[in-house]
């Protein structure tokens, strides 16, 4: 397998699950991501893993690192409850995707909320030799002897490999090239989160421990507690020395989802601005919530859905991911199906790596089952997204 070599395009959590997955099969990698450096721009901050993706996880990461991975996870309080914008109990609007444990995070299948750059930091351990910044795709082109010359703005040289991985996000350069007919569609919404600083428990304050779903006419809001066993740092060194894992407070998470024009316009530098028109009228705790943030930890994001269904000519450039599979993070599957991707492809390319397939066919055989789970993925986050932003009771329109 030693001159068998594998160019991601994207370091998100499905190329660095690839990676890693890669690493440990002993195939020959290298991962190029457009961004200068791992922090340079915000990444998100909780998402939720649910039992395909802790599979997934265990088998790219080692051993020590997939217990890093579980302990770093946030510490579950309480069971996913449901709220109008004046905290009052309503039901009936959970997607079926979704797996809340009741209070034992350490439960059979129950999804696990993790802090999305630690569990970046966690896949980038170990590989951070075959990991490039500030390597943005520009072209590529599948050579007489059936590899592919990976090109790179701002760099001479293509690089040689035998695959090529798109695992460049929503809107993927490679997709671009390989799949235009497969552009994901605007859904119309907007999503917009950030994070804040935990009440203190003696204060009363906020909108009830655990996670919040507020569900109001055409937009929803999700907030969820992150509260950490330890000092992530602490954690590292005990379990995992390798892991340098950056120190993170515990925080209130919280995304809002709705159509773009229940955001209004841009005023200003301060994203605020455009949230108090949607939480105008709800429960004082949950304004504070938003409109305290600071507006440095404030991203916005359009909600796009993907169309893995549209199929590309088989040869050795193929898509993971976001870049193929976008969908609302409403249904909270997004990252699980790239981690799911991940490992697939993974054993898909050993099998080519060790000559028990020929690239094609193993390719082709990844790619279907990758459409298996992925177009009715995309189809259950479409109807999540739908449940949770049904119209909710009288109350929940008192902003409008």
């Amino acid at each position: 397998m030693h001159d068998f070599h594998v160019s991601i395009i994207g370091a998100g959590l499905g190329g660095l699950c690839l990676a890693q997955a890669l690493h440990r099969a002993g195939v020959a990698f290298d991962v190029y991501e457009r961004d200068p450096a791992p922090d340079s721009r915000l990444q998100g901050y909780r998402i939720r893993i649910d039992a395909d993706g802790q599979r997934a996880l265990a088998g790219a990461l080692s051993p020590p690192r997939y217990c890093l991975f579980r302990e770093t996870a946030s510490i579950a309080t309480s069971a996913a409850r449901f709220l109008t914008p004046q905290l009052t109990p309503i039901a009936g609007h959970a997607p079926d995707s979704w797996r809340a444990d009741d209070g034992d995070g350490d439960a059979e299948g129950a999804d696990l909320g993790v802090n999305r750059q630690t569990l970046r930091e966690i896949l980038m351990a170990g590989i951070e030799a075959h990991i490039h910044f500030d390597h943005a795709f520009d072209t590529c082109s599948v050579t007489d002897d059936g590899r592919v010359a990976v090109g790179f703005r701002h760099r001479r040289a293509p690089v040689m490999s035998h695959v090529l991985v798109g695992a460049d996000g929503v809107n993927s350069h490679v997709r671009a090239l390989l799949a235009p007919a497969a552009e994901p569609l605007d859904s119309g919404s907007l999503c917009i989160y950030g994070k804040t600083a935990l009440p203190e428990p003696a204060s009363g304050a906020g909108p009830g421990a655990g996670t919040r779903v507020i569900v109001a006419d055409g937009c929803t809001a999700i907030l969820d507690e992150m509260r950490f066993r330890a000092a992530l740092p602490v954690l590292a060194s005990r379990l995992a020395p390798e892991c340098v894992l950056t120190p993170s407070d515990d925080y209130l998470y919280w995304a809002l989802i709705g159509p773009r024009e229940r955001f209004g316009q841009p005023v200003g530098d301060d994203p605020r601005a455009r949230l108090r028109k949607v939480v105008r009228g709800w429960h004082p705790a949950l304004q504070d919530v938003v409109l305290g943030s600071d507006p440095a930890a404030i991203a916005m994001l359009p909600v796009r859905s993907g169309r893995p269904e549209v199929e590309w000519p088989t040869g050795p450039v193929t898509l993971l991911g976001d870049a193929i599979h976008a969908m609302s993070p409403a249904g909270g599957l997004g990252a699980n199906t790239a981690l799911r991707d991940a490992i697939a492809l993974a054993d898909a390319l050993v099998d080519a790596a060790t000559g028990r397939s020929t690239t094609a066919l193993a390719l082709a055989g990844y790619e279907a089952r990758m459409r298996s789970w992925a177009v009715p993925a995309v189809a259950m986050s479409r109807q999540g997204a739908a449940r949770l932003s049904a119209p909710a009771p009288a109350d929940a329109s008192a902003f409008h």
